[in-house]
């Protein structure tokens, strides 16, 4: 048998109330939560990447300090875009 699949125990875990009643509120509150603690991530990846990737592109065609600063750009640019996409949802998520 394996750990955990014992049906007798089945009986005697508690599961949340909110897990047992599904709860839509809980579960749109944890969902905002997620994606703000996702934003600090997605407005720092962003420009690292583009940086990096400019960076190597820029070092294959002979601009390298050119390509960091257009990949930084670029980077920047993609993290707003995403901010603004997932800020939307929260509000949206709010209503």
């Amino acid at each position: 048998m394996i750990f955990g699949d014992d049906p007798s125990d089945a009986h005697h875990r508690k599961e949340p109330r909110a897990v047992k009643d599904s709860d839509p509120t809980l579960f749109r509150q944890i969902r905002m939560a997620a994606l703000a603690v996702a934003l600090p991530f997605v407005m720092a990846v962003g420009p690292v990447v583009g940086y990096i990737m400019g960076g190597w592109l820029g070092e294959q065609i002979g601009r390298g300090a050119t390509g960091r600063l257009a990949g930084l750009a670029l980077g920047a640019a993609a993290s707003l875009y995403q901010t603004i996409l997932i800020i939307r949802r929260i509000l949206r998520e709010m209503k």
